[in-house]
């Protein structure tokens, strides 16, 4: 899974949840058994999330992404993260 997120506003409501387990069932539905996502470091709470959802870190790694800007330009995003899996 790539690029999770929910709008701050919609936060706590369940949504991110709901997310990973529709993710699931289409991983599953392909004869897939394993989920595997990347929370970057300075995310303790989507982290939390995910653990609660039975995700367990294995590794760590730096990533890096383009980003758009609120005035159109593009930056680049450098960061470490957590690589975490599951058993479906």
């Amino acid at each position: 899974m790539w690029q999770l997120a929910v709008l701050p506003a919609l936060q706590s409501r369940g949504l991110g949840r709901l997310l990973i387990q529709a993710a699931e069932q289409r991983i599953s539905s392909r004869g897939l058994r394993r989920a595997e996502l990347a929370v970057e470091e300075d995310n303790p709470r989507a982290r939390a999330l995910y653990e609660h959802l039975g995700y367990v870190a294995y590794d760590r790694k730096p990533d890096a992404w383009d980003e758009e800007g609120p005035d159109g330009s593009i930056r680049r995003h450098e960061t470490t993260c957590v690589l975490m899996r599951r058993s479906l």
